[in-house]
């Protein structure tokens, strides 16, 4: 993460594959997307016929384990994979050793990509699974059974496609792999993204598609944002049977299928977490010194019983709007001149819990400051010493910022109001590692710029010149 400058100190198995979310054009990402065009309505699209896979032989029922202690699942952890994996065939799912059961999907996949869709699609997933007792991650898990859903632009269906899974009824396959074929730069939204990837999850539990545009397992982009019903919806197999009748008719009649109610019987209902996330800033270091102007990279490590959603940078209490949602949680090259900073993280889980690291206040001094060998001997006249015959000099920042040899310029009278600062007379601010335009006085914040209510990126360098020339003044 970039911050260009520094704000100062202020049992039967059924298994088929659902081919889902089709799409014949493009729509716009949403308007908190900076880089994406203005919001607009998202097409409805088509789905393709559900495929059934070939026999497979060699397929392990013996390796059914218990249900988790959440429901009848046997892994409630799901890991949205977004950063490229190779998938090679072999018998049966296993997310851990990257293998899936179809030749269709052995191929190498590549990364999603970076950028603020990321964060957002993997928040939307989490909260189209808010109400259910599921842990849905970024990291691959160290062990333990989980689903791997692949997020990449590596598309093996072609064009139009949004996304596939196995359809796994009564979760009797544990460790499913599925995909949703989305990247960073795409056209959709990060909720469209999240609905693939929800629906494709869903698929690997046993749900099937469903004729309601506001229900996520519906096999047509309408767009908007939906979720998982608590209604008996038709089901809709698009010309082929109903593979998990059987799962399905515990809670509506016949061709019916309830979402929600079929994900709290899999995985029971979301348990409150009153464990807060710890944090702490690794880099720099309390006390810490940096000549001039210094640019520096801010790091933070924080951990979580459960997964962190987000941290926050703050540089003198101020929230400097550039949420970092992957480890390593980092800012890299901001630009402090000179001063005193002390920064602080704040981590959020998704509960949401949040905690404050304690603050690290580290100094950027001019070069060469504080490196007198004696007592120094100045004359306001720019006459010679009468002591030694040489001119004075000076050599640091506490008499007057003059160069060795310079003459010092005549002070203002006391009573002088230069209007460069709070009481005292102080100096006007150095701006001479601020951009052009900044460091101007125009009113009381310095500069002759308004600050935006909401800044993003674009905006944090102007929210930081701001707050340079403010602490400049202060001294």
């Amino acid at each position: 993460m970039i911050l260009p400058f520094a704000l100062p100190r202020s049992q039967s198995v059924a298994l088929a594959i659902g081919v889902c979310l089709l799409s014949s054009s493009a729509v716009a990402a949403p308007i908190e997307q900076p880089s994406a065009a203005p919001e607009a309505p998202e097409p409805q699209a088509w789905r393709a016929t559900p495929m059934i896979p070939p026999a497979q032989k060699d397929l392990d029922l013996t390796a059914w384990v218990r249900a988790s202690e959440a429901g009848h699942a046997q892994a409630n952890v799901f890991f949205l994979n977004y950063d490229g994996v190779t998938l090679k065939q072999g018998g049966q799912d296993n997310s851990a050793t990257n293998t899936t059961v179809f030749a269709e999907f052995a191929t190498t996949y590549q990364p999603y990509g970076a950028g603020n869709k990321r964060a957002a699609s993997l928040q939307a997933v989490k909260s189209d699974w808010a109400k259910y007792d599921v842990t849905i991650t970024d990291v691959r898990p160290n062990g333990g059974l989980y689903t791997m859903c692949v997020n990449s632009p590596t598309n093996v269906f072609g064009g139009g496609v949004l996304g596939v899974a196995p359809l796994d009824c009564n979760d009797n396959m544990a460790a499913n792999i599925v995909l949703a074929f989305h990247s960073a730069n795409d056209q959709f939204s990060a909720a469209t993204q999240a609905t693939t990837m929800s629906q494709e999850i869903a698929h690997a539990y046993g749900l099937e598609h469903v004729n309601e545009p506001n229900d996520i397992m519906n096999p047509y982009n309408a767009g908007g944002d939906p979720s998982f019903l608590d209604n008996c919806l038709n089901l809709d197999g698009g010309g082929n049977p109903i593979q998990c009748g059987a799962q399905h008719s515990q809670f509506c009649g016949n061709n019916q299928q309830n979402s929600h109610q079929e994900l709290l019987w899999l995985f029971g209902s979301a348990t409150p977490d009153p464990t807060p996330p710890t944090v702490v800033i690794t880099s720099p270091k309390n006390g810490d010194q940096f000549p001039a102007p210094a640019t520096i990279t801010i790091t933070a490590e924080a951990t979580d019983n459960v997964g962190v959603a987000e941290v926050n940078l703050y540089i003198d209490g101020m929230n400097q709007g550039a949420p970092d949602s992957t480890p390593p949680y980092q800012w890299a090259d901001a630009t402090f001149p000179e001063g005193t900073y002390c920064v602080a993280a704040e981590a959020k889980d998704d509960e949401p819990n949040s905690a404050m690291s304690p603050e690290v206040c580290f100094t950027v001094v001019k070069q060469n400051e504080g490196t007198t060998t004696g007592p120094s001997t100045t004359s306001t006249s720019g006459e010679p010493d009468p002591t030694t015959g040489e001119l004075p000099t000076t050599s640091g920042g506490e008499t007057g910022n003059l160069e060795t040899g310079e003459p010092e310029p005549e002070p203002e009278p006391e009573d002088s109001d230069s209007g460069n600062g709070d009481e005292g007379g102080l100096p006007s601010p150095d701006t001479s590692a601020l951009p052009p335009g900044f460091g101007q006085d125009g009113g009381d914040e310095g500069c002759g710029c308004a600050q935006p209510a909401r800044p993003g990126t674009a905006g944090l360098a102007l929210l930081v010149m701001l707050g340079l020339v403010r602490r400049r003044r202060r001294g």
